[in-house]
């Protein structure tokens, strides 16, 4: 009877455990990711747009396979940066951040995936608040990916801007 008993406990575990996805993972930083805001600005929110060409081969490098696909992809860190600070507003002037991701794929919808409000001005690095839900799984499986960086400023501007992010993924497949 103790046999069928610990069977009976231990069989769920042990398919519990066998049934993992084994799946890689790597993370992968895209760093100086710019985003150019071309002037007059005006108070309220400015998108501005990085076209990232997702190449599995050069991320994954020797891990990489034909026609292999991404099973996750998560944000983990999202940092924007002012580095133009003797010519610049800096974060003076601005109230919000919202990163997302978008593709041309229409079967995939644009994605809020991180933020931050309010925005702490005397920092010369923002780090933004991830979203815990956001799968960007779909988007990693794409050829090309939309970065939009919209900032909510507080008032007009009438120069340029530009600001530079590092935005760290981890990246699951078998």
């Amino acid at each position: 009877m103790r046999k069928l008993i610990f069977c009976a406990l231990a069989l769920p575990l042990l398919l519990l455990n066998s049934c993992g996805n084994g799946s890689k993972r790597q993370i992968i930083t895209l760093s100086d990711v710019e985003f150019s805001y071309e002037g007059p600005l005006y108070e309220g929110p400015n998108p501005a747009q990085y076209a990232w060409k997702v190449d599995l081969k050069s991320l994954l490098k020797d891990q990489y396979q034909d026609g292999m696909k991404i099973k996750g992809a998560k944000l983990l860190t999202a940092e924007i940066r002012d580095e133009e600070c003797e010519d610049c507003y800096g974060f003076d002037d601005i109230k919000s951040f919202v990163l997302s991701f978008a593709t041309n794929n229409k079967d995939v919808p644009m994605q809020a995936v991180a933020l931050l409000n309010p925005i702490a001005s005397d920092k010369k690095v923002q780090a933004l608040n991830i979203s815990g839900e956001a799968d960007l799984t779909d988007y990693l499986n794409e050829s090309e990916v939309y970065i939009i960086l919209d900032s909510d400023l507080k008032q007009d501007i009438e120069a340029n801007l530009t600001l530079k992010a590092t935005i760290t993924l981890e990246l699951s497949f078998d």
